[in-house]
């Protein structure tokens, strides 16, 4: 196990606790690749140059699109070469040049304009990023999943003059094109739809594909363009964060905060066994800054990168054709792969039903095997023998059969699942911890330790600091207390991979943005932080354990961010409801809310359903708590809340002798009626426990 002696820390500065370093980079986190590339564009030349023969970007042919028919309902189905073809390092940065020379011939853009990506992850995604690198464009990020109005506010609060889109999303595209007044040129992935380009060229945007403007700057007129290499405090991406309670927020990272989070990237590398030799399959959103990063370190390692989807990842996958096509794992055999939790959730739940249908000695194999894994689990090993594995062995060959290394982030990850997918991987898996505002590069559990609920010790390119809060009871002086042991607060994170702020239009700037510049950023002893809002401790072996949320989002298990005041806004727009708590447990399934009941209304229900007793006692009556929580539900629905942001259950709380049970008097309450959430919360622990049973 990781032991103190691996962490340092510096001195404290009044609510800060000190400065906590991996062992050997206290006051120095590392800001460069061992190559000394302090840019994305010097990661990118390099590699080039190191490894211009070796496999760099694989992909997919895809054979045919089929439409399928069930029961009167249509799928697409894709059919699927079972192979990938490559781009050596050296055919890779060729396209990258091609792309980022027919830009400047087509457009003529300067430097530091900003250019979108808006599409799905594809070999193509990170061409043009890169491309846009190595001409000094700000790139700007935006999901696949946002509909017109997330689009139109990226694209218009940037002043984006280019956007690289996925043919698909051109129909939204095309919708808000005429409102798009900054936008001269749209680059598509794939082949323009003729009437989708006709709406384009009717807004006065150039249209052009992907392969064309390549061409256009491998012809002879784009030979003399030479590139515009970055410096590393210029800002190379403009990321989105998904947007709760108004529109999203734009992180401005550098090509410094990125190549910095390589270099840490680079040293978890060493000691994990990730190498030049190393297979990545990428298929997490590129809009994703974990991805992102992740991808940009494998280029620096000069290993190879498969790209796959997550409806083709294996043979269950919901867009993949079978049995004409394997799944994306199975063809590419990956030997290093990152999670998000819920796809190992799914493994998980598809193994074991699997396994539960086989029953008989195939199920009890299984179930024996898995036995001896979660033991040597807990005796710090990795799987189990040779024989044992055997029963294993269809699992792997779904994933490849080759994965060394699996890394989890963005939620966190169940320790059953994680001690499950340990064993039947017969590889380490570990979570790992960051947000957009620090390049998703804070903390990352280490090879040789086992532990469950961490996220592992800070990375040789962060700072963590845990700063006091005694609204929630949380302070570093709980290391002192016996029955607590750990220094706890709010985690700050500081180093090199540290952003520059939320963008800022000047011509219509916001003042909510403003002031989280000022405030979510700390400058302690001459380093810069950021604040997370996220409750850490730091455990006796020297891991960051997430232990609750400051502010009040809370991340559900697919990496969704849930506005627990925006929700409480709807429930208590019931008739039964005084006042709502909507509470997520940290790594929860669900949420829930506990709900101060109208006593005047809860005596009206019992009386309709025919039920006697005082309000306390219908508070327990199954009957009343459906009624009420379906009126909640109905109130989520009505303010057109999403499916994943309603409560999935509710505990009713009533008043005693007639007076709401929370109140400032009780010090549930501020003096302004705003809920005392980690107060609320401790008094109502057996509520919420009995929630989440």
């Amino acid at each position: 196990m990781v032991q103190l002696s691996e962490i340092d820390e510096g001195s404290a500065e009044g609510e800060y606790g000190p400065a906590i370093y991996l062992k050997g980079f206290k006051g120095e986190p590392v800001s460069k690749t061992p190559d000394g590339c302090a840019t994305v564009f010097e990661v990118l030349k390099n590699s080039v140059s190191k490894f211009p023969s070796r496999n760099a970007i694989g992909t997919r042919e895809v054979i045919k699109v089929h439409q399928i028919e069930d029961k009167g309902k249509k799928f697409e189905k894709i059919e699927l070469a079972n192979s990938f073809t490559w781009l050596s390092y050296e055919e890779y940065g060729a396209r990258i040049l091609g792309l980022a020379r027919g830009i400047i011939v087509t457009t003529s853009i300067p430097a530091k304009a900003r250019m979108v990506i808006y599409a799905e992850t594809q070999r193509d995604w990170m061409v043009a990023a890169l491309a846009g690198f190595s001409m000094s464009l700000e790139v700007v990020t935006i999901y696949a999943t946002l509909g017109e109005e997330g689009a139109l506010f990226g694209i218009n609060q940037t002043k984006a003059q280019v956007v690289v889109a996925d043919h698909k999303l051109l129909k939204v595209l095309s919708k808000i094109a005429p409102e798009c007044v900054h936008l001269k040129q749209v680059i598509t992935i794939g082949e323009c739809d003729p009437k989708m380009k006709e709406v384009l060229e009717g807004c006065g945007k150039t249209v052009l594909t992907f392969d064309e403007v390549v061409a256009i700057g491998q012809g002879a007129e784009a030979a003399s363009i030479e590139e515009r290499p970055p410096q590393p405090e210029d800002i190379a991406v403009v990321m989105y964060t998904s947007g709760t309670t108004g529109p999203p927020k734009g992180v401005l990272l550098t090509h410094g905060n990125i190549a910095a989070g390589c270099a840490g990237f680079h040293h978890c590398a060493t000691t994990s066994g990730l190498s030049a030799e190393t297979v990545f399959l990428a298929y997490l959103p590129l809009a994703h800054i974990m991805e992102m990063v992740a991808e940009v370190s494998i280029i620096m390692l000069g290993a190879s990168m498969g790209y796959g989807s997550p409806h083709t990842l294996t043979e269950t996958g919901v867009k993949l054709k079978r049995p004409e096509s394997d799944g994306d794992c199975k063809v590419l055999s990956p030997t290093f792969m990152v999670f998000a939790p819920a796809v190992m959730d799914k493994v998980y739940k598809g193994v074991t039903k699997k396994v539960s249908e086989a029953g008989g000695v195939s199920q009890w194999a299984f179930n024996t095997a898995l036995d001896y894994g979660m033991a040597n689990y807990d005796a710090g090993g990795v799987g189990v023998n040779p024989l044992l594995n055997l029963a294993f062995s269809s699992v792997q060959a779904t994933l490849g059969g080759k994965i060394a290394l699996a890394v989890t982030g963005s939620a966190p990850l169940s320790p059953e699942i994680q001690k499950f997918m340990q064993t039947v991987l017969k590889a380490p898996v570990r979570q790992g911890y960051g947000l957009t505002e620090n390049c998703a590069c804070a903390t990352i559990g280490t090879l040789e330790d086992n532990a469950v609920k961490s996220v592992g010790p800070p990375q040789a390119c962060a700072i963590l600091r845990i700063a006091d809060w005694p609204e929630g009871l949380y302070r570093n002086s709980d290391k002192d207390n016996p029955e607590i042991g750990m220094r706890r607060g709010e985690v700050l994170i500081g180093g090199p991979t540290v952003s520059q702020g939320y963008l800022v239009d000047p011509e219509s700037p916001d003042p909510d943005i403003i002031k989280k510049n000022e405030e979510d950023w700390v400058t302690i002893q001459g380093a810069r932080y950021f604040r997370t809002g996220d409750i850490g401790q730091i455990t006796p072996a020297g891991n960051l354990m997430i232990i609750d949320r400051k502010k009040d989002l809370w991340k559900g298990p697919q990496g969704e961010y849930v506005a627990l005041s925006k929700v409480e806004a709807s429930v208590k727009l019931s008739p039964f409801v005084d006042v709502p708590l909507v509470y997520g447990k940290t790594g929860g399934e669900y949420h829930i809310a506990l709900i101060c009941v109208i006593d005047g209304e809860i005596r009206k229900l019992g009386e309709t359903k025919g039920i006697e007793g005082s309000v306390a006692d219908l508070c327990k009556k199954e009957e009343i708590i459906a009624d009420v929580s379906a009126s909640c539900r109905q109130m989520c629905l009505d303010t057109k809340l999403h499916e994943f942001e309603i409560p999935r259950k509710y505990a009713l709380i009533p008043t005693i002798d007639g007076v709401p049970a929370w109140t400032p008097e009780n010090d549930l309450l501020t003096a302004a009626m705003k809920l005392k959430r980690p107060m609320i919360q401790r008094a109502h622990a057996a509520e919420i426990d009995a929630l989440y049973a």
